[in-house]
């Protein structure tokens, strides 16, 4: 959706044709907010969808590399991550990204550089 004098985008829609797309709501939790209902992605869940324009060929490094700085700050405020579940999802992403999704965490947790 773009404002409609400066043609700015918005709010990025995506379609869940990609599998991991798809999990969102299977790990979402719900919330309420007044009397507004949400679904909240699990935090592992949230990971995956950082992790996955991360990665991509396709994104541009600036967007990158505000998904990293998201996907950090998750990883930093967050030590009770589910790296099992979390490599699940990371499979989603592509096969083998499950174990490297894991791999950023220990190394955000070692407090290493991560590679994009």
């Amino acid at each position: 959706m773009h404002h409609k004098e400066t043609t700015k985008v918005l709010l990025e829609v995506m379609k869940p044709n990609q599998p991991l797309f798809r999990g969102i709501f299977k790990n979402a939790c719900p919330a309420r907010m007044k009397k507004q209902g949400y679904l909240v992605p699990t935090l592992e869940m949230a990971l995956a969808l950082k992790f996955g324009p991360m990665v991509s060929l396709n994104r541009a490094d600036e967007k990158k590399y505000q998904d990293a700085h998201d996907f950090i700050r998750m990883v930093k405020v967050n030590p009770e991550i589910n790296l099992e579940k979390l490599a699940t999802l990371g499979e989603l992403v592509y096969p083998g990204g499950g174990k490297e999704i894991v791999d950023m965490v220990r190394r955000v947790r070692a407090g290493k550089k991560l590679n994009l």
